[in-house]
């Protein structure tokens, strides 16, 4: 069951560079992140407060830690990483995604005190190698400005430090309503930089458009979020190590979708990222985390 979640995750968190570099060229990246944020927000909101009634109230201290929360894993990754996706290809985005384990692993070593263990070090080297071979042709031909390079590490920064807080605020709340309010909260931080980056620009809407943004609400926002937030609660070391495999997911939908080639170093690639992924035992479920329960347990 673990494999299988890692794998719908790192495929449907793969598909929003590419649904992004598709459908939304020309478009202000900013006020459609607005609008996929406005949407997705109110479906959780409605489903958790309005039709399954399950959805309990944030109190106290817990709006400030939704606020971190949405500030970070919503405002600034996603709106970094969009306006980031304007200046550097979907696979060079993928390759700075694939850092999130080790900036995680380092921020878990120093917050949370998590003992990261040897087999996850060299699994996330292996499948790091891994990335670095499917990844070289495209940065030898990159087109990639300085600014596009700072927006996508201040994304994964954002997500890192978003990742490793939601472990430590260990917020008493459904998966599904931290994503709610994250996205709502998120929302209300992003709303003045998209009126000042995109500056007032509308939408035009395109059925290229429409189609790539209900996928970012329903599949991304939605659905790859409470799978995202779900791992994460068990383990973030655990929930960014799946992410090493969105970037061969990333390349496998660019041939698909935009028609790129795919060449023997993206397979052998490919082969280092499942080996990575085996070798720190993610495939298995088996954390550092749950090997130290089992040893308190005995």
């Amino acid at each position: 069951m673990d494999v299988l979640l890692g794998l719908v995750f790192s495929f449907l968190w793969a598909s929003a560079s590419t649904a992004a570099k598709y459908s939304f060229q020309g478009q202000p990246p900013l006020t459609i992140l607005s609008v996929r944020f406005a949407v997705a927000g109110a479906m959780m909101m409605t489903w958790h407060y309005g039709l399954r009634r399950d959805g309990a109230l944030p109190r106290g201290r817990q709006w400030g830690q939704l606020a971190i929360i949405g500030l970070t894993n919503s405002t600034l990754f996603l709106g970094a990483a969009w306006l980031g996706l304007r200046e550097v290809p979907v696979g060079l985005y993928s390759l700075f995604l694939a850092t999130m384990p080790f900036q995680v692993a380092i921020l878990s070593r120093l917050w949370l005190g998590r003992r990261v263990a040897r087999r996850e070090w060299l699994g996330i080297a292996v499948a790091a190698a891994g990335l670095a071979v499917v990844a070289a042709p495209s940065l030898a031909r990159s087109t990639a400005t300085w600014l596009g390079l700072i927006l996508v590490i201040v994304a994964m920064v954002s997500q890192a430090i978003g990742a490793v807080y939601l472990k430590h605020a260990a917020l008493d709340l459904p998966s599904g309503v931290i994503n709610a309010w994250q996205l709502a909260l998120g929302l209300g931080f992003l709303l003045p930089f998209a009126a000042a980056l995109d500056g007032g620009a509308g939408l035009r809407p395109t059925p290229q458009m429409i189609g790539g943004l209900a996928w970012s609400i329903v599949m991304v926002s939605v659905v790859a979020n409470a799978l995202l937030f779900t791992m994460q609660k068990r383990d973030p070391l655990w929930a960014s190590t799946w992410l090493l495999l969105a970037p061969v997911f990333s390349y496998l939908q660019a041939a698909l979708v935009l028609g790129e080639p795919i060449g023997w170093t993206d397979l052998f690639g490919s082969a280092l990222v499942v080996a990575g992924l085996i070798i720190s035992g993610a495939t298995q479920g088996q954390t550092s985390e749950k090997t130290e329960a089992r040893k308190n347990e005995t």
